[in-house]
């Protein structure tokens, strides 16, 4: 167990460098926390430390740990989006949003060049909707959709990794409404997802 600050560039750099003289198999971008309520009126230091953690720690270590898997010639690297970043906006999260759509975009283009290579290393991204853990704690959130357990997210991850998916969400539930949202302009989707992330707001 090693533990570090990821909001730190330095830490991120320190974490890598603690991996230079090991074998990695597989390496998941877990790190990340929300926050809730009207854009103009939560903290910008949360905001920054968000995008310090959510963005700027996954885009090191999936470049530095990406780099060492392909120079390891196997492994893979799950980072962990969100359902979050499958959407066009998030009103009421916006900043949580739009760092999860950052990971699936930055993923997705990973895996594709990776493809090209004929790498045999896997990048993908685990794109789960609510799971039961702290999560709406940390982000001040009062109301939630029920979530499913950790476990059964744990399950859902492995079984997109062995069949090399590159967006992997898990729940029926959940690709239901990630698919059905894709049908939907933009002008009658923000107000559906605005209403729901309202509810949040207690």
């Amino acid at each position: 167990i090693m533990t570090a600050d990821l909001s730190k560039k330095s830490e991120c750099l320190r974490l890598v460098k603690a991996l230079d003289d090991r074998r990695v198999d597989l390496f998941i971008n877990n790190a990340g926390f929300g926050d809730c309520g009207p854009f103009l009126q939560t903290d910008l230091d949360k905001d920054l430390d968000m995008l310090a953690v959510n963005i700027r720690a996954v885009h090191i270590l999936t470049k530095k740990i990406g780099q060492k898997l392909y120079k390891q010639g196997f492994g893979a690297l799950l980072n962990v989006g969100s359902c979050a970043g499958l959407m066009p906006a998030g009103p009421y999260m916006a900043t949580y949003y739009a760092t999860k759509s950052y990971v699936v975009s930055l993923t997705s283009a990973l895996a594709q060049e990776l493809r090209e290579a004929h790498s045999p290393v896997y990048a993908g991204c685990l794109c789960p909707g609510p799971v039961d853990t702290e999560f709406n704690d940390r982000a001040g959130v009062v109301f939630a959709l029920k979530g499913i357990t950790p476990e059964f997210c744990v399950q859902e991850a492995m079984h997109g990794m062995m069949h090399r998916r590159t967006i992997i969400v898990p729940s029926a539930f959940m690709r239901a409404c990630t698919t059905a949202q894709k049908l939907l302009p933009a002008s009658l989707l923000m107000p559906i997802v605005a209403r729901q992330q309202k509810k949040k707001l207690g």
